[in-house]
């Protein structure tokens, strides 16, 4: 016929010879396969929602970034002194990014340092009430 499904068969015996017992065997599996399925959907609904959100996070932020840029290429458009030598200029914006980095990498590495001390607090802490715990087992055992 035409139209007809061609893909693989859910309907595994035809049902007119089959007796009360079989068709509700049947009817269960089928039940299984149809709550099996829909959970597959809810679970693909859910990943395409944490996509789509992800999706539209990282367009909003490459706006963001774009609208930046265009804003950094059009202060340096305007900041360019067309009367002095353009390997002066470039100097300069070499000497400030370097200056900025610096600054960053600083701020970076003392927040960096505070973390890693407090990690360092928070092991010796776990070391001591494991230490303790020990003991006390050891003890309730003697």
């Amino acid at each position: 016929m035409q139209g007809e499904y061609k893909g693989n068969l859910i309907f595994r015996e035809r049902y007119v010879a089959l007796n009360e017992e079989a068709i509700k065997d049947e009817i269960n599996r089928l039940q299984k396969e149809l709550y099996g399925m829909q959970e597959i959907l809810e679970f693909v609904s859910k990943d395409n929602n944490t996509l789509k959100h992800q999706v539209i996070d990282g367009q909003e932020n490459n706006e963001r970034l774009m609208k930046e840029l265009s804003n950094k290429v059009q202060k340096l458009q305007d900041s360019l002194d067309y009367s002095t030598p353009l390997k002066a200029q470039v100097a300069d914006a070499t000497a400030d990014f370097k200056t900025k980095m610096e600054e960053v990498y600083i701020s970076t590495s003392k927040k960096s340092g505070r973390s890693t001390k407090v990690l360092i607090i928070i092991s010796i802490v776990n070391t001591l009430l494991l230490l303790g715990l020990i003991g006390l087992i050891g003890y309730s055992i003697l």
